[in-house]
């Protein structure tokens, strides 16, 4: 029984190799599948296989599903490039012998899941095999894809109000005036419940007296008796000798 033996490698991941066994007949489908089991990757919708040249320039494509595409082809009548609409090769109608022509044939396998992997394949021994194997199987295995890491979700949550920033009071030297008073809760209360009362009051004291509501009397008497308590003083005489003249007529006896 002829078998082909293929090396698969990760560009991405250089630990990474993979060397898968199939039979000629078998289709470029049992090649797909195989690369998922061995790969650790899981079915997806879109996979594409590639013909290459030595150096990986894809030539024919192999499609897991038929996806329309659109080709610029020249047209020789029209003498112009014109679309063409055309349907890919697609890998379970395509067996691995009729599209292997080279001992050392290279491809390219195209892997669209949650993530995109691109391998490259190339074909490096053919073998002959007698005895009872399942083909296709992975008769080799090293290093692993790297896997993408899922973070955690984090709700948003929107940033808490920031509490208004109070400035301490700048000190100077009357500050030093108010140390050692402290605040009585129940003398404010007291103040706060009176206050109307109080202003009531101070209003009722600080009313003005009118002028005309007020007469002063007139005391002649009271006038006289200043004037002679003034003649009296001894400031108002001039000079001691008159003061004793004044005083010499008067016997000190009262008429009366």
């Amino acid at each position: 029984m002829i078998i082909y033996r293929f090396r698969i490698t990760f560009d991405e991941q250089e630990d990474f190799l993979r060397e898968v066994e199939i039979q000629p007949g078998q289709t470029f489908l049992d090649f797909h599948e195989i690369l998922l089991s061995c790969a650790d990757l899981e079915p997806c919708k879109k996979a594409f296989f590639y013909l290459t040249d030595l150096k990986f320039i894809k030539r024919q494509e192999i499609s897991l599903k038929p996806i329309k595409k659109q080709l610029r082809k020249y047209n020789e009548e029209l003498d112009e490039i014109v679309l063409e609409t055309s349907l890919p090769l697609l890998m379970k109608d395509a067996p691995l012998k009729k599209y292997i022509e080279d001992p050392h044939q290279k491809m390219i396998y195209e892997y669209y899941g949650k993530e995109i992997f691109v391998f490259y394949i190339e074909l490096f021994k053919i073998l002959k095999v007698e005895g009872a194997f399942n083909f296709p199987r992975c008769v080799k295995t090293t290093g692993e894809l790297p896997k993408k890491v899922d973070l955690p979700s984090v709700p948003v949550t929107a940033p808490p109000e920031e509490e208004p920033t109070i400035k301490p009071f700048p000190y100077t030297a009357s500050n030093s005036l108010f140390e050692g008073i402290q605040e009585n809760d129940s003398e404010l209360a007291e103040i706060e419940g009176n206050l109307d009362r109080i202003l009531t009051e101070e209003e009722q004291t600080e009313k003005p007296i009118e002028s005309s509501t007020i007469t002063p009397e007139f005391n002649e008497e009271e006038v006289n008796l200043e004037e002679h308590e003034h003649m009296e003083s001894l400031e108002d005489y001039e000079d001691l000798e008159n003061f004793e003249i004044h005083h010499r007529n008067f016997d000190g006896e009262s008429d009366e």
